[in-house]
């Protein structure tokens, strides 16, 4: 069968191709795409800032409907049913997948498929999965909201990285998309939250979302308000943006055994100065996170599905596929939080 394809073949080009896919194997599922969120990643293809190789087929933020199962797929969706895709392939038997660190799997292959240039490929009328990559909605889900399971799955895995206790108080830096979820699990969670935020709408943003204060980091006096709402530091700080300079402005903030978690990449890349010390006698602990795992995903897909979780504020506009240039030039604006292109 023939599926059309956003293809990028160069910063702020794009094409809409038409490619030969091969039939299902009796493992995989046919998806009819339906929504595909275009996320920073996609987004920096476009805009000629990624590092890997042109074409490009973009597309991971992906929701739908099965259109066929393979015979010997196991999979708890059948056809007509509404589901959320998790992209990634997992292999399940090298050691971080058994580690239950299967966002590192070591024989990801990004669902290469012969013959159709490297990526996701969400972006697609169909795509074909393995069945572990599917997963069940209610049948009455939204498909704009099932296409944010992958970034709450991402933030899931965020949020439980310290153990935070009810009454606690975090401090997320950025009010981006990623920024907001973290304020809405969060709130789930009991905890107190303070944004850091440049941004006046983005502030704004954050508290219509949840957060309890929010404040301009660059403002004289900043530390001085953190300390007003956390009178002995921070519990956590989750970092989602504002490069190296946010990062050193955290450690600071923090309480005794505080946590600092930075989930956003930087860009550019560069070198930050910590000073060892610190962290060792206030028992600082400093880690990462990177992605999803399928038990983060499917967790996802359940507070999505239940309606615990409200994903309509962080979509800013619906486009159609054959739009779908037009979408990427409105993801990549500051006004933006997701941009949602629809196959309907």
């Amino acid at each position: 069968m023939k599926t059309r394809t956003a293809v990028i073949t160069g910063p702020e080009a794009i094409e809409i191709r038409e490619f030969e896919l091969p039939e299902p194997g009796p493992k995989q599922v046919l998806i009819k795409v339906k929504a595909v969120a275009l996320c920073t990643w996609e987004q920096r293809f476009y805009r000629g800032i990624a590092p890997e190789s042109y074409p490009f087929r973009g597309g991971h933020e992906v929701s739908g409907v099965v259109a066929a199962v393979g015979a010997e797929a196991i999979c708890n969706a059948g056809v007509g049913d509404r589901v959320a895709v998790s992209i990634m392939t997992r292999c399940g038997v090298c050691d971080s997948c058994r580690r239950g660190l299967d966002n590192f799997c070591e024989n990801d292959d990004g669902g290469a498929i012969p013959g159709l240039p490297w990526g996701p490929g969400g972006l697609s009328d169909y795509v074909i999965l393995e069945d572990y990559q599917v997963y069940k909605a209610h049948p009455e889900s939204s498909f704009l909201s099932l296409s944010m399971a992958e970034p709450v799955a991402c933030v899931l895995r965020s949020v439980r990285q310290p153990g935070l206790l009810f009454g606690d108080v975090a401090l997320v830096q950025g009010a981006g998309i990623m920024g907001l979820i973290h304020v809405m699990l969060l709130k789930q969670s009991g905890v107190t939250v303070l944004v850091s935020e440049p941004d006046a709408g983005r502030r704004q943003k954050a508290l219509e979302v949840g957060a309890d204060f929010a404040a301009n980091p660059l403002d004289n006096g900043f530390a001085d308000w953190v300390k007003m709402q956390a009178a002995t530091g921070v519990n956590a700080v989750y970092f989602t943006a504002g490069g190296g300079p946010a990062i050193s402005q955290a450690l600071p903030l923090l309480a005794h055994g505080g946590w600092l978690c930075l989930y956003g990449s930087v860009h550019p890349k560069g070198m930050i100065e910590i000073d060892p010390n610190y962290i060792h006698y206030n028992e600082i602990n400093l880690t990462g996170t990177f992605s999803h795992t399928k038990h983060s995903f499917r967790q996802s897909v359940a507070l999505l599905s239940g309606g615990l979780v409200d994903a309509s504020p962080f979509i800013s506009e619906v486009l159609p596929f054959l739009e779908v240039k037009a979408a990427f030039e409105r993801a990549i604006c500051a006004d933006t939080y997701r941009v949602v292109v629809s196959f309907d």
